[in-house]
């Protein structure tokens, strides 16, 4: 097949390697020039921004909401996954995916929406309950701002901070529900949700959920059932609205649970990292062939090589802080499988050859590398990780080393209160 990614970040180039090796034909377009050394002589090099001609692919994939006029184009002409302006607005307008979630009979914690930073604070004073703070704007604004407050008073202390900077907007104060979170996935291919997955990560950057929110420093990807209860009292009863939207592709629903009730939080419409890069090795089959299936409005084949996988992500200072022009370039990086672990952060040193390939940092973000253990065992996976995270060596490296403890004891209430 011909396939084209379109990125403006980089995030989905790791694919692309899989992609090559399944034989197909791989265009790689990337818009925004500081992303270029993104895998660098590990992909396809990628092409500037054009005038893209969608019509000459048989797959359109874009690795992040965000580019939503282009992805309507490719979406008018070429099956496409990953962008579009029904992805973007479930993803950014908060308000607007838990109207929809309301819609379907999904049950969410109770919110209100608010257009300036005094209106929030009088409003919490006012109700004194435990609330978390979520920005409307997209992913970046997501990781950069969303809060989860100890009390209102810690609330009233968070926004007054935000109030005057420009991480301020449109956000939603949302009651906090205490419980376990769990992402519920499925790839949707207009009619049906097939591929059904779920993913239990740990957001902050250190250990025992300290630090800044990073989107995901660690995750366990699991398969479910379409008979699991997490599954049929959240994600299955928007199947009727997404068939009415003419929906395709993968979409996630962040969800919360209680011993007796779950929650909808938010919607991701597109590839998620680093729990998409994990669902992708855990899958048996032709990942090209699959994901066109979907986005043609076809039954994917469900060829599944393990039932859990296991990542942690492994990161250099000054992440997570994005700090242009602050992240090193050429520090060498050893033990990186590049097919069996997410990559990112990460290029060859041209100076020397491919039979011995010397990877370094690119100098964009100081993300490195996420390594990826899949099996049938989520103990012996999360034990064969952090062994492999032994073996690589990566100058003043920085991670996790409670996912394993995290996720399990997650795994494992959510299996005794019935969820699985």
């Amino acid at each position: 097949m011909k396939i084209a990614l379109t990125s403006y970040s980089g995030y989905g180039a790791w694919f692309l390697r899989r992609l090559q090796k399944e034989k197909h034909q791989v265009t790689y377009y990337q818009t925004n020039p500081l992303y270029t050394d993104v895998l660098k002589g590990l992909v396809a090099k990628p092409l500037p921004k054009s005038k893209i001609d969608y019509a000459n692919f048989d797959l359109s994939l874009f690795d992040l909401t965000g580019r939503a006029s282009t992805a309507d184009i490719s979406l008018e002409v070429c099956p496409t996954i990953g962008d579009g302006s029904l992805n973007c607005k479930l993803e950014d307008d908060r308000a607007f995916g838990i109207e929809l979630m309301e819609s379907c009979g999904i049950a969410v914690p109770p919110y209100e929406r608010f257009s300036d930073i005094g209106s929030g604070i009088a409003f919490v004073k006012k109700e004194g309950k435990r609330y978390v703070y979520k920005p409307d704007g997209g992913q970046s604004k997501d990781a950069e701002t969303t809060y989860v407050a100890r009390d209102a008073s810690d609330m009233v202390d968070y926004m007054g901070r935000l109030s005057g900077s420009d991480a301020t907007g449109s956000f939603l104060l949302q009651e906090f529900i205490k419980g376990t979170e769990v992402s519920v996935e499925g790839w949707f291919d207009g009619s049906e949700f097939w591929l059904l997955n779920s993913t239990l990560e740990d957001k902050k950057f250190m250990n025992e959920n300290k630090g800044p929110n990073t989107g995901c420093s660690g995750n366990l990807v699991l398969l479910i059932k379409s008979t699991d209860r997490i599954y049929r009292e959240g994600l299955e009863k928007a199947k009727g609205v997404l068939q009415s939207l003419g929906y395709r592709g993968m979409i996630d629903l962040n969800t919360i649970v209680t011993e007796d009730k779950a929650y909808g939080l938010e919607w991701t419409p597109r590839f998620g990292y680093d729990a998409s890069a994990t669902l992708c090795r855990m899958y048996a089959g032709d990942y090209g062939e699959m994901m066109c299936a979907v986005a043609s409005g076809q039954q994917p084949d469900a060829l599944w090589g393990a039932e859990y996988g296991t990542s942690v992500r492994l990161s250099i200072p000054p992440y997570p802080t994005e700090i242009k022009g602050e992240h090193k370039a050429g520090i060498i990086c050893s033990g990186i499988d590049i097919d069996r672990d997410y990559c990112y952060d990460l290029m060859t040193n041209s100076k020397h050859n491919s039979k011995d390939m010397t990877l370094e940092s690119a100098g964009v973000t100081g993300l490195i590398t996420c390594p990826i253990i899949v099996g049938g065992d989520p103990v012996k996976a999360f034990e064969q990780l952090y062994y492999t995270v032994d073996k690589i060596k990566i100058p003043n490296v920085q991670y996790r080393t409670d996912v394993d403890k995290s996720a399990l004891t997650k795994l494992k209430d959510l299996k005794r209160q019935g969820w699985l």
